[in-house]
């Protein structure tokens, strides 16, 4: 068995979002999604579904045509073919389980 600390070698940049897959499985991934203060994911349309949860931080999550805030063990449930985005009003750290 093989432990690991989700906030261990974390680093943020200005210049995008850094992700880090965690686990893989033939129906789901796990990632880490590290954004930088003011970084953005746009919002876009995803062929799986989405789980976010903030671990670090606070965001803006975009979900279909909402838009809504979101602050440590927090987290937004969005289904296949719906909009998705993120912005970063902090530091954050989101764990994504997509499906």
């Amino acid at each position: 068995m093989q432990t690991n600390n989700l906030l261990e070698k974390l680093t943020f940049s200005i210049d995008g979002p850094i992700k880090t897959p965690i686990l893989k499985q033939e129906h789901f991934a796990l990632v880490r999604i590290a954004l930088g203060k003011g970084v953005t994911i746009p919002p876009h349309r995803g062929g799986h579904a989405v789980f976010f949860m903030v671990i670090q931080g606070k965001g803006i999550f975009t979900h279909g045509e909402e838009e809504i805030e979101l602050g440590p063990h927090e987290y937004v449930h969005i289904n296949a073919n719906e909009a998705r985005g993120i912005q970063a009003l902090d530091d954050l750290v989101v764990l994504v389980v997509k499906s």
